[in-house]
């Protein structure tokens, strides 16, 4: 469990000191927001857009992996209120969806050798420390 506790924080930091990517996400237009229980501006434009990706992988295990899609409206002038948000996995065992999971591992195990060039490039995680033998009472 430690381990994993370090890798997210050296993800996190890699993540953090990356510069911003040139290209910006994929948004889906869905058109005017219509009107909700909490005040939204009238002119909102409702986007949805992936906003999280999980990735749990395991040296002798199968990977969990889900992802958070989310509902926004973009009210202008930088100013964007979340509407709805949902987490969806891949374990979903629903057989319409086989095909396009099998497509998404296959881009998500792509994204991860380039990832790994580029942590083998920008240096490889540095190994720790023996632990000193404890001392029992």
């Amino acid at each position: 469990m430690q381990w994993t506790a370090w890798i997210g924080l050296a993800l996190g930091v890699v993540m953090a000191a990356t510069p911003k990517p040139a290209r910006p996400p994929v948004i889906l237009e869905l058109g005017p927001v219509v009107p909700t229980p909490v005040p939204t501006f009238k002119q909102a434009t409702r986007k949805r857009l992936i906003t999280v990706i999980t990735v749990r992988n395991s040296p002798n295990g199968e990977s969990v992996i889900s992802f958070e899609a989310s509902d926004v409206a973009d009210e202008g002038e930088d100013r964007v209120r979340t509407l709805a948000s949902k987490t969806y996995s891949l374990a979903d065992e629903k057989p319409e969806l086989n095909e396009l999971r099998e497509r998404i591992l296959q881009q998500i195990r792509d994204v991860e050798r380039e990832m790994l060039k580029w942590a083998e490039k920008a240096g490889p995680p540095k190994e720790r420390a023996p632990m000193p033998p404890q001392a029992r009472p």
